[in-house]
C-alpha cells in the first residue's frame, strides 16, 4: 500500500447564506492516519436556522425532526490510499472568508504533511475534494449503521423466464459489486469504484412516479426497478421527466444485464 503522504486533514463546509432551512448546514470531518490500520475519523453534521420553522416544513422536506449527527470511528486501509492520493496532488490556496459573497458556500481544507508542515485553505482539485467530502460522509453513515450501502435491482420478466442485475456500493469498502443471474447461471464481478459516480448521476436524474410504484416485485412480463425502498417501479410506464434522462437509464439498465 502508498505510505500515506498526511498526518491530519480537516474537512469543513457551510452551505452559502442562500440556502434556507431545512437546507442550510455544515459539516467538519477530522481525519487522522492510522499507517495501515486506516482512517480515524470524527464527523459532525449541524443543520442550521430550523428552529424558525415548524417540524411540518421540515418533514415535508423528507428530513426529520433531528439530522444532526455525531460520529467517531475507524475506516478501513482503502481510505488512506484514496485521501493520501488526494493530498499528494493538492495545493491550498489562500482563503478570506469575508470575500464570500451570499451565493457562495465555505470550504475549506487543513492538511497537516508528514514533515509536519501545516497549511489550510482552498484546495486546488476543488471538485474532487467535494466528491471525496461526500464520499467519506456515506461510509460514515454505513459504517454507524445510519444507512445501508447504495442498491439497485433490475429484473426483467418475459416468457417466463428471469433475468436480474443487483448493483451493490459499499461506501466503507470502496467497492461496487454486480450480480446478475440468467437462466438459472448466477455471476458475480467488481466493477470500477470510479464508474459509481456517474452510474448514480443516470439512476437519480431520472424523476420516479410513486403514484405507479408497486408495492411488491410483480410476476407479470415488464421490466421492473428497486432502488433499495420497498417501491418497485416499472420501467416502461413509472418513470418520468426528462426523455433523455429515461434513455440514459433504460441503456444503463440494459447494459447491467448483458
Amino acid at each position: 500500500m502508498i505510505e500515506p503522504s498526511f498526518r491530519n486533514v480537516e474537512i469543513r463546509y457551510q452551505t452559502a447564506q442562500v440556502v434556507p432551512p431545512p437546507y442550510a448546514h455544515f459539516f467538519t470531518i477530522a481525519i487522522r492516519s492510522m499507517d495501515d490500520k486506516g482512517l480515524q475519523i470524527d464527523f459532525t453534521m449541524t443543520y442550521t436556522d430550523r428552529d424558525e420553522l415548524e417540524e411540518e416544513e421540515i418533514t415535508g422536506e423528507g428530513f426529520t425532526a433531528n439530522d444532526d449527527y455525531t460520529w467517531s470511528g475507524r475506516l478501513l486501509p482503502v481510505w488512506t490510499q484514496t485521501v493520501g492520493e488526494l493530498v499528494r496532488k493538492t495545493q491550498l490556496k489562500p482563503f478570506d472568508e469575508e470575500k464570500l459573497n451570499d451565493n457562495q458556500d465555505y470550504f475549506l481544507v487543513s492538511v497537516e504533511r508528514e514533515n509536519q508542515s501545516k497549511s489550510s485553505g482552498t484546495p486546488s482539485h476543488r471538485t474532487e475534494w467535494q466528491f471525496l467530502s461526500q464520499e467519506l460522509i456515506q461510509a460514515v453513515y454505513e459504517v454507524s449503521g445510519k444507512e445501508k450501502p447504495f442498491e439497485v435491482t433490475y429484473v426483467e420478466i418475459e416468457s417466463g423466464n428471469r433475468t436480474e442485475a443487483r448493483l451493490t456500493a459499499s461506501f466503507s469498502r470502496r467497492e461496487v459489486r454486480l450480480e446478475t443471474r440468467k437462466n438459472n447461471q448466477s455471476q458475480s464481478r467488481a466493477l470500477p469504484w470510479k464508474e459509481l459516480t456517474s452510474m448514480m448521476e443516470v439512476f437519480y436524474a431520472v424523476d420516479y412516479d410513486s403514484e405507479a410504484a408497486l408495492p411488491d416485485l410483480p410476476r407479470k412480463t415488464g421490466r421492473y426497478l428497486n432502488l433499495g425502498t420497498p417501491e418497485w417501479y416499472e420501467t416502461g410506464t413509472s418513470l418520468i421527466g426528462d426523455e433523455g434522462a429515461v434513455n440514459k437509464l433504460r441503456k444503463l439498465l440494459n447494459r447491467l444485464t448483458q
